[in-house]
Parts: C-alpha cells; structure tokens; sequence
C-alpha cells in the first residue's frame, strides 16, 4: 500500500511539474496581450488551487 501511494504521490508531483511547465510556457506565448495573459494567469492559479485541494484530500483518505 505504501508504495502505491508514493507512485501516486511522484505522479502528482510530475503532473504539477508539466503544468507549471506549460502554464509558464504559455504565459510567455501571451505576453504579447496584457488582457489575455492575465485571464491565463488567472485560470492558471485556480487549476493549481484545485490540484492542491485534491492532493490534501487524498492525503486525508489514505491516513
């Protein structure tokens, strides 16, 4: 079981790592438009506040 969960945990890790990736990518892609680059930071944050909020629930489930 430990070690299930610690594949999932370097998974999510890894999902959170390609995210940031791609969002900073992304950011830099939209620099061009003020208004746009700040809609796509501001989907960005609420994807990575709902990532968190998944992993804290999943930690409580598997204590």
């Amino acid at each position: 079981m430990y070690k299930q969960s610690m594949n999932v945990a370097k998974g999510v890790g890894l999902g959170l790592l390609t995210g940031g990736l791609v969002a900073a990518i992304g950011t830099k892609a939209m620099s061009g438009s003020h208004k746009k680059a700040a809609h796509m930071k501001k989907n960005a944050s609420r994807a990575i506040h709902t990532v968190g909020n998944i992993i804290g629930d999943m930690e409580k489930m598997l204590k």
